[in-house]
């Protein structure tokens, strides 16, 4: 027995504790064996087994693979977004989570581009998938989609991807918080909600400008009638006298009004950051815990905490343990960057923190993560982190 395997054969640990626990316990202890090693001269370089690495990747990751989509139809919502359906390839189940995304590689005037949209179709339908992309300023993409897509454009695209998502076995009463195109992952719920026929207790508030950018307004009318336990909440800040609905922005009145017990239900909130912030603190000051408020940002990232002031130098290297190469930090590059800029392939998806495609064991150091929607509860206990938002803080070692 070599010393390595000595070293993690040290770690005794009883039966029946989760993975994540032998895993934090005997991966540093395998680390340091390695690095003991290095500095005595013994070994260059060492691969690790994957069991000691990270946990199954099957209950933490999902890759999800990549395919062609055909568009077939387009349809205006409002002035200023349209829905895309696309067509799924034969052979290809699109099996996504209602609420979930899709990143698209999209080629525009010979300039390669990938974005994310929750796809708005009901999982149910698995040969086809519908976004919608809502035209912003100065959005090159979305401004392509709704100005140039014609039936017969073919993207690439892989997913879905996202933890974003309704389940019906641990959701059974649901409040959909949406601001302006933060409606497109609800609509999937309430889509996958009518075609399964469940009795799910949903109350939906939905914030929006004007009258006139209500998205999927008239579907949402028609699921207002539809679904027995549907509730839909419209509140607009600028309206005229015409309007018959609420008014003014989300407020603690409104969510007392329309929202019965704050202790049951679980929260979905999508929408711009500004919004979402308001959203979570009227909520926290409804007593409602964190682990029933459920966010998605569209890309949006919380700054880090060294966004927004003096660049901080840093004096380091990034070993990636699996391909035996190390490169030196760089202060404003991700790590998935770095990664890159070395030549080592580290699957992703949405390049945002938020589909968990990148995500990779950090053996040791530290690194700021601009978000983490993209990890699993069990990930974030291994230890694991999202390349592409991660900048590293000290000196790092990862399992790529």
């Amino acid at each position: 027995m070599n010393l390595l395997s000595q070293a993690v054969g040290l770690v005794h640990l009883p039966t029946g504790i989760p993975n994540y626990l032998i895993i934090a316990l005997a991966v540093p202890c395998t680390i340091l064996a390695v690095m003991a090693l290095r500095r005595r001269g013994l070994v260059r370089s060492v691969l690790l087994p994957a069991t000691f690495l990270a946990p199954d990747s099957s209950e933490l990751k999902s890759w999800g693979d990549r395919f062609r989509l055909e568009l077939i139809e387009v349809e205006e919502q409002t002035h200023d977004a349209k829905s895309l359906h696309f067509r799924v390839p034969e052979g290809i189940e699109l099996r996504a989570k209602p609420g979930q995304f899709l990143t698209l590689d999209l080629n525009i005037d010979g300039k390669k581009v990938t974005r994310s949209y929750t796809v708005c179709s009901s999982p149910l339908k698995t040969g086809q998938a519908e976004i919608t992309p809502k035209r912003t300023k100065n959005g090159y993409v979305s401004a392509f989609l709704n100005e140039r897509a014609a039936p017969g454009l073919v993207v690439n695209a892989s997913g879905p991807y996202g933890q974003f998502y309704f389940d019906e076995e641990r959701h059974t009463e649901i409040v959909l918080i949406a601001g302006g195109s933060g409606i497109t992952p609800m609509i999937a719920m309430l889509r996958y909600i009518e075609d399964k026929s469940l009795s799910t207790c949903v109350t939906l508030i939905y914030s929006v400008h004007t009258p006139q950018d209500i998205i999927f307004q008239r579907e949402l009318t028609r699921l207002s009638r539809s679904l027995p336990h549907f509730r839909l909440v419209v509140t607009t800040s600028n309206a005229d006298v015409s309007w018959k609905g609420c008014r003014g922005r989300l407020s603690s009145a409104l969510f007392e009004e329309h929202v019965s017990d704050f202790r049951i239900p679980t929260f979905f909130l999508c929408g711009p950051n500004a919004f979402m912030q308001l959203a979570m603190e009227l909520l926290k000051e409804q007593g409602v815990a964190a682990d029933r408020i459920k966010v998605e940002s569209f890309g949006e990232n919380s700054p880090s905490a060294n966004s927004g002031g003096a660049r901080i130098s840093i004096t380091g290297t990034v070993e990636f343990l699996r391909s035996g190469l190390t490169c030196a930090l760089t202060h404003d590059m991700t790590v998935l960057e770095l990664a890159e800029k070395a030549g080592v392939p580290i699957p992703f998806g949405c390049r945002q923190g938020q589909c968990g495609t990148c995500a990779t064991h950090l053996l040791c150091g530290n690194v700021a993560m601009d978000a983490e929607d993209g990890l699993s509860i069990e990930q974030k206990k291994a230890g694991f982190i999202l390349p592409c938002v991660s900048k590293a803080r000290d000196s790092i070692c990862i399992d790529a």
